[in-house]
């Protein structure tokens, strides 16, 4: 789910025949926020967190802090790193802020430097 009102993949449980949710984490209301939750446990291969350990609003979600986060997810750091990761880049991208650093299993790993060819004698080529 992209936060921009993009239509995530149809849900059997949708609360209703519409699965936009608004750009911004803060306007989220309470359907916003389950619909985004699974979405988001689907497309990260997560468990999504229960419905009553959830904060009601986007605001709440916006309020957790790692710890809270690791509550809600019931101890499952991959899965409070990732929500929470989500929720603060959706919630940056919306109000045009600098988005926050990457998750580190996220981050390009820097590529090795390549071997440079050298060219043994005799067998350059000019072009």
């Amino acid at each position: 789910m992209e936060p921009a009102s993009s239509t995530p993949p149809s849900d059997s449980e949708s609360d209703s025949g519409d699965d936009t949710v608004p750009a911004d984490p803060a306007k989220w209301e309470r359907r916003d926020v389950v619909r985004c939750v699974r979405w988001v446990a689907r497309k990260f291969g997560v468990r999504a967190p229960r419905r009553s350990l959830l904060p009601r609003c986007g605001a709440g979600l916006l309020a957790l802090d790692d710890h809270a986060w690791l509550q809600v997810c019931e101890g499952n750091s991959a899965a409070a790193r990732i929500f929470s990761a989500y929720v603060a880049h959706a919630h940056a991208s919306a109000t045009g802020r600098p988005p926050p650093a990457p998750l580190p299993e996220h981050q390009a790993t820097p590529a090795t430097p390549a071997t440079s060819a050298t060219a043994l004698p005799g067998n350059s080529f000019n072009i």
